[in-house]
């Protein structure tokens, strides 16, 4: 009989026990409910491979989750990652779940959306040659004389298709009452064939260095060019001809050097390997303080064989 009132006293303890702890439950949900909270999130894209880069994708999506009154008043939308996973993929456009990292104490409800595409496409390097853009007028009495740019290429990294689409890189440069020569540093443009402004990609370097010589009182002049020739022909041949291509061209300098030049040499033309009609390119001697774009010309020697 004791044995018995004993375990009557320990069943009455133990239900005791589970009486007081659902009435604890249920306490705390009347005071602290489970509920629900939807919070927009923006999406990451993770494990993309490194040859790739994510062209298109979902820019938010909405996380619904459950949790205690107390936990989500506590949340906010950055404690909560939403993401699709990338690896392994290859370019293209994918269609991935949404994932979704929770703070403690929550479970996840639904994702809106729950599949999202995600676009990666190839990164690509190319080489291009830059190009400076003058504007503006200098001031009177002035010539811009040289220009240097330092890169003359720069390097183009970015998603395939927006390096393929740039047609030129340019510097611009404005003269605009520039009385001196200077030395800048300039962000290249990049444009595409309808001349529009092209982003979206890394330049390497960043900036290019670009001087501009400026002279005083510099002026043109047009003037001849003269063969300087050396050398034999073959025996039986006699020189029919010469002609200049051009045969002019424009010089510039300060009008001093201008006045004292009426002609421009090209560098000696041997004519002792011509047996034929022949065109040579030669490079033209400048004197100091001239200069011109053209740097040489072509000379043509004609012969006959005097039959």
């Amino acid at each position: 009989m004791m044995k018995q009132g004993r375990v009557s006293h320990l069943t009455a303890r133990i239900l005791a026990l589970l009486f007081a702890f659902a009435l604890w439950v249920y306490v705390g949900n009347e005071q602290n409910p489970p509920i629900e909270a939807v919070f927009s999130v923006p999406m990451e894209v993770r494990n993309v491979a490194t040859s790739l880069v994510v062209h298109d994708a979902t820019e938010t999506v909405r996380i619904k989750i459950r949790g205690t009154r107390s936990v989500l008043a506590a949340l906010q939308a950055k404690d909560i990652k939403a993401y699709a996973d990338m690896k392994g993929m290859a370019e293209g456009q994918h269609t991935v779940n949404v994932h979704a990292e929770l703070p403690t104490n929550t479970e996840l409800v639904e994702a809106s959306p729950e599949r999202v595409q995600v676009s990666l496409v190839e990164m690509v390097s190319r080489k291009l040659p830059v190009e400076v853009k003058f504007s503006g007028e200098l001031a009177p009495g002035l010539l811009l004389e040289k220009v240097v740019a330092d890169p003359e290429h720069i390097t183009l990294e970015g998603p395939r298709h927006i390096v393929a689409a740039v047609e030129k890189v340019i510097l611009p440069l404005d003269l605009s009452g520039k009385t001196d020569s200077l030395s800048v540093e300039i962000v290249p443009i990049l444009l595409g064939k309808d001349g529009r402004d092209i982003s979206g990609v890394t330049i390497t370097p960043e900036k290019v260095a670009v001087s501009a010589k400026l002279s005083v009182g510099l002026g043109k002049k047009l003037v001849e060019i003269k063969p300087v020739m050396y050398g034999r022909l073959a025996n039986g041949l006699s020189l029919e001809k010469i002609i200049i291509k051009p045969a002019q061209i424009e010089i510039t300098g300060a009008p001093a050097a201008l006045a004292n030049v009426d002609f421009i040499y090209t560098e000696p033309v041997n004519v002792s390997d011509v047996s034929a009609n022949t065109e040579k390119e030669s490079k033209l001697q400048f004197k100091d303080g001239i200069t011109a774009l053209q740097k040489s010309v072509f000379v043509e020697i004609h012969v006959n064989s005097g039959h």
